[in-house]
């Protein structure tokens, strides 16, 4: 993440790590809305949403930490841990952090429950919409636009509305089939919202398999237990892929 706006024409900067990053903190952060609004309408599935909430943002921070070449540097930590208001990622982490304390004191009941529920909403919120916000800033990635802003934060509510009915809880399947299929709709506007030269590139690198995803999507509409699995499996490579495809900089840079 230290070298996220590389030089240009630069060779990738990300990889697999970075990806799988992409993809846990967009459950991570549906996992903690989810026990969040739980928690406010008091319900008795509050307090197992939250224990998978604190398992995977533990599991995004160790990720977050453990992709940096420098994570044993104490200049590293102290880049992670500031602040700067124009910065998504900067918000990102810290809301990671502080949802993550928020769900504990929730999930060991401690302090005004609702209190820290509304805090945890809030920023289950910001971590929702930070990774999309952090790839539409950067103009030096021609593949990475606006659209990108609302993309993953409802490719995030599918992969966690898709564990929640996993899970069988018997709430999750009417909204985990509204924002899988808003996040169909708008993954299969996102070539068309590119220059002629990303689109091109775009179709090149990844257009096969961002084809298959969407298809694979379309199964997040059938009848039993594959059904969240689909939705599941095309929302994380969906993510990835705008990651991973999207550090190209455009042949003009």
């Amino acid at each position: 993440m230290t070298e996220f706006y590389g030089l240009p024409n630069a060779q990738e900067f990300w990889h697999w790590a970075n990806a799988l990053h992409f993809v846990l903190v967009g459950l991570a952060g549906g996992m903690a809305f989810l026990a969040a609004l739980l928690h406010l309408k008091a319900s008795e599935d509050a307090r197992r949403y939250t224990l998978f909430a604190l398992g995977l943002i533990a599991l995004d921070l160790f990720v977050l930490w453990a992709e940096s070449p420098a994570r044993f540097r104490f200049t590293h930590v102290w880049l992670f841990l500031s602040f700067h208001p124009g910065s998504p990622i900067g918000w990102g982490a810290w809301s990671l952090a502080l949802a993550f304390a928020s769900a504990l004191l929730l999930y060991l009941g401690k302090g005004p429950r609702r209190f820290l529920a509304w805090v945890l909403l809030l920023l289950s919120l910001v971590v929702l919409a930070y990774p999309g916000m952090a790839l539409a800033v950067n103009a030096n990635r021609p593949l990475w636009n606006a659209l990108l802003a609302g993309l993953f934060p409802v490719t995030a509510l599918t992969l966690a509305l898709g564990l929640a009915t996993l899970l069988q809880s018997p709430w999750a399947p009417y909204p985990f089939r509204l924002v899988a299929g808003l996040s169909l709709f708008l993954a299969f506007l996102y070539p068309l919202t590119l220059s002629p030269e990303a689109q091109a590139h775009f179709l090149e690198e990844g257009g096969v398999l961002y084809g298959l995803l969407l298809l694979v999507g379309l199964g997040a509409f059938a009848r039993g237990n594959l059904a969240p699995w689909a939705g599941f499996l095309a929302a994380s490579g969906l993510r990835a892929l705008w990651v991973l495809v999207g550090q190209w900089q455009g042949l003009g840079l």
